[in-house]
């Protein structure tokens, strides 16, 4: 990867965590228009921005970002006022952003036409505050500048550096290579000083120049601690033309001056710039002596990761292996030494598994601008409450999961939360409250949407159901709550009778269900009839390395995560029944429906079913049994994908290879129910 590519990813990762705060510090300043605090951490965004995009050399965009700073010093300054019209434009403009941010990463330059419309109506606002300044002849400058190119570059350093660059120039001639000088004039004006320091500088680099010397040093041109004369001492193989061609195409410099170095300048001047020279003491060679600055992170590409857990999947399938092949001879010599290797190994895993782990608020902090934009379509007012955003997923669940909540989302705001006049009628505040939270509980987490909203209507669901032929009246009087509000997750199944650009086609709620699913996890529904909505998904902490209860059904094996086991019992602990014609265990008071894995799988009743165990599963606020044969213990397993040939199969979610090399079905618990 070429240096270009390095430099544009992290402009393109840095400018998205920009994007995202800039869209929530917009949503706080919405909330309170006079923090000008809030407007202050704004302006810092934007000027990071233009900064970054300036050093990249996307001129539009940070072109764009310059013209929105002067609007935001405007408001902060109080010479205009956060009217309603200017808040739509700042989400406009964040938007904008994001869009030409987006093009960039396509592979495009930034000039997206959302921008470029903005940036004609972001003109007025400048003239009103007079933030636009008239651009000036420069013709007499800009001749005045050429004809004193040549002074003043000798003239910056001090005799200690003169003597190093002299030094310079001589092992360039032993390498047969050029020891240049460029004075480079940026232009009036010029609206990123210090991005275009670094973009001379890049360009340079890139072409295989080595920058010896600068001026100003690296750390005032940080500050932008200098007008627009930049000096720089560069060690090439290319020619005074070359040189001069390359610079010349960065933006916004107005003329290059590139030349020899002259051992014949370097102290014809010393008395009449010893002002100079003490000004210059502390500036000048960019060497080994500038602070080194230690980053505390890094970034890594997703892939790399999945390749690390991939190796720790095998090793943990290899320590199996090993401890099943052990635990068949007697050899305590090894015992301790295995025992240090599984220890390593688990610790290692969970090193692994951490690395992997990203707060939920990576796909949580995009749904208040959402929420936002559709409340203002809809005409419905809502206070959206986020809780638990800090709470970890694996980065590949994290990733999938932000499409399914976009549809629950819109599901609430659109069906659910009713307009204000109608809550009003109902005797509810006229503002709905929306609520997005995510905890941990057992291995797993629990993401739960709950609004006070309108809720499901049963009799209107159980109507559309006979009307689409899904069941009959007869069989409808039969269903429990349950049963009728998981017909809401069924391809096509929609109780609105008019479609709208967010919902009522029956597109979404199944898709919800099924991606929830391919992720190992559960979704459950609880509604009350003009109370409000709550729908709750379970999914894993990560979809790599499990823990399993391994189980046996007619002497093959099979795996069940323990994320989702209540506990175990013996057939004997409790009491079992036939009610409806549908077998039933209870324990302890309780009541759960049970499933026999032998008669699910087409093996043969065992004559001797005192000693069979029950396995208690629980799916959102409901417990199963599920009667297997044995229990083998607890372990570590790695899931294997079934292939797409398997795809089908909806009992089991995957494979596991064993320590004795057998091979295990994990089981998909929500698809045996």
């Amino acid at each position: 990867m070429s240096n270009y590519d390095v430099y544009l990813n992290v402009f393109l990762e840095e400018s998205k965590e920009n994007i995202q705060e800039l869209n929530d510090l917009l949503l706080e300043l919405e909330k309170d228009k006079s923090n000008l605090e809030i407007i202050n951490d704004i302006f810092r965004v934007i000027h990071t921005l233009k900064g970054m995009a300036g050093t990249m050399e996307f001129d539009t965009l940070a072109k764009f970002s310059h013209k929105l700073e002067n609007v935001l010093d405007s408001l902060r300054n109080k010479k205009i006022d956060l009217a309603d019209d200017l808040m739509d434009f700042l989400f406009n403009a964040s938007d904008a952003l994001e869009e030409s941010i987006s093009d960039i990463a396509q592979g495009g330059n930034g000039d997206v036409e959302k921008l470029e419309k903005l940036l004609e109506k972001i003109d007025s606002y400048e003239e009103s505050t007079g933030s636009s300044k008239p651009s000036r002849d420069k013709t007499n400058e800009k001749e005045e500048n050429l004809d004193k190119q040549n002074n003043g570059i000798y003239s910056k350093m001090d005799d200690e550096t003169k003597e190093l660059l002299e030094d310079v120039f001589e092992k360039a001639k032993e390498r047969n290579l050029n020891f240049l000088i460029l004075k480079v004039i940026l232009e009036d004006g010029v609206q990123l000083k210090q991005a275009r320091a670094y973009a001379i500088h890049h360009k340079l680099e890139d072409n295989g120049c080595e920058i010896v010397y600068t001026y100003p040093s690296v750390e005032e041109i940080e500050k932008e601690n200098f007008d627009k004369e930049l000096i720089f001492g560069v060690v090439t193989s290319k020619s005074i033309g070359e040189i001069a061609e390359l610079v010349n195409k960065v933006a916004e410099v107005e003329s290059v001056y590139v030349d020899e170095f002259s051992t014949n300048n370097l102290f014809g001047s010393k008395e009449e710039n010893k002002d100079e020279e003490k000004e210059s003491k502390q500036e000048g060679l960019e060497n080994n002596k500038k602070e080194v600055k230690l980053s505390k992170s890094i970034r890594v590409d997703i892939n790399k990761l999945d390749e690390l857990m991939n190796l720790m999947a095998e090793l943990v399938i290899a320590r199996s292996r090993i401890i099943e092949t052990l635990s068949k001879y007697d050899v305590k010599e090894v015992d301790e030494s295995l025992t240090q290797l599984s220890r390593i190994t688990l610790d290692l895993q969970n090193v692994v598994m951490k690395i992997r782990m990203v707060p939920v608020a990576f796909v949580f902090n995009r749904f208040p601008r959402l929420v936002r934009d559709l409340a203002k379509e809809l005409g419905k007012k809502v206070n959206f409450v986020i809780q638990g955003e800090e709470t970890e997923l694996d980065r590949t669940v994290v990733d999938e999961i932000g499409e399914p909540l976009v549809h629950l989302l819109r599901n609430s705001l659109d069906h659910g939360i009713e307009g204000p006049h109608e809550r009003l009628a109902k005797g509810k505040p006229e503002t709905g409250t929306l609520k997005l939270s995510a905890r941990h509980e057992g291995n797993g987490v629990i993401i739960e949407i709950e609004d006070d909203g309108k809720g499901f209507d049963k009799n209107e669901i159980l109507r559309t159901a006979i009307d689409k032929g899904l069941i009959s009246s007869s069989e409808a009087s039969k269903l429990s709550d349950d049963e009728i509000y998981n017909f809401v997750f069924l391809p096509g199944f929609s109780t609105k009778v008019v479609s709208t650009e967010l919902s009522g086609r029956g597109v979404g709620m199944d898709v919800v269900k099924s991606t929830i699913e391919s992720l190992k996890g559960t979704i459950s529904l609880e509604t009350k009839k003009g109370k409000g909505t709550k729908i709750s998904i379970s999914l894993p902490l990560t979809l790599a390395i499990i823990e399993a209860l391994l189980i046996t059904v007619n002497e093959h094996v099979y795996a069940i995560p323990i994320a989702n086991i209540d506990t175990t019992q013996r057939m004997s602990d409790g009491e079992l029944k036939v009610v409806q014609g549908q077998e039933v265990f209870l324990l302890r008071g309780e009541v759960m429906p049970v499933v026999r894995l032998r008669k699910l799988f087409g093996y043969e009743k065992k004559k001797d079913s005192s000693n069979e165990y029950i396995i208690i599963v629980k799916l959102g606020n409901k417990k199963y049994g599920v009667v297997v044969d044995k229990l083998l213990g607890q372990d570590d397993i790695v899931i294997k994908s079934l292939g797409s040939l398997l795809n089908d199969v909806k009992e089991f979610s995957g494979g596991a290879i064993l320590g004795d090399g057998r091979i295990a079905l994990i089981l998909d618990v929500a698809s045996l129910i």
